[in-house]
């Protein structure tokens, strides 16, 4: 019965911890919310890339766009524009996994903050150099798509 209890608490604590940085961010600026969420970005990029078997750093940028697009062509789409990377989803909802598990709700803050710092790891890795991200269009901000610009 103890070991019940704790493991309840414990998956409760998580999501109340979980609801309460998400929360907390409406208090900080852009920029500090993406230092905030930058390892968890990041840790979610990397939980993504090893589902599939995929390591950005062993492709050239042309190669990795190709292999995306290929992965759902329905819904991704991604294009180059001089130095600059227009990605877009074009899904129903919301494919971040916080929000599908109703663990928080999707706010165009947290798209700033945590999608960029996932999209910029992968970019990053795959142009081998630094990459700035940018949340252009959202779900949480009304749009029927997430669009996202990485200058290279």
């Amino acid at each position: 019965m103890v070991e019940k209890w704790r493991s309840e608490a414990y998956e409760r604590l998580i999501r109340e911890w979980i609801k309460g940085i998400v929360a907390g961010l409406n208090e900080v600026s852009e920029e500090i919310a993406r230092k905030i969420l930058k390892e968890c970005g990041e840790a979610c990029a990397k939980i993504w890339l090893d589902s599939y078997g995929y390591d950005p750093a062993s492709y050239d940028l042309n190669s990795w766009i190709r292999l995306i697009q290929q992965l759902e062509p329905s819904i991704r789409s991604i294009s180059i524009i001089g130095n600059t990377i227009v990605y877009e989803l074009k899904t129903k909802e919301c494919v971040c996994p916080l929000v599908s598990g109703n663990i928080v709700k999707p706010t165009f803050k947290l798209c700033s903050a945590c999608a960029v710092n996932f999209l910029e790891y992968i970019f990053r890795k795959v142009a081998k150099k630094p990459v700035r991200a940018r949340v252009m269009e959202s779900f949480a901000a009304g749009a029927d798509k997430c669009v996202f610009q990485i200058q290279l």
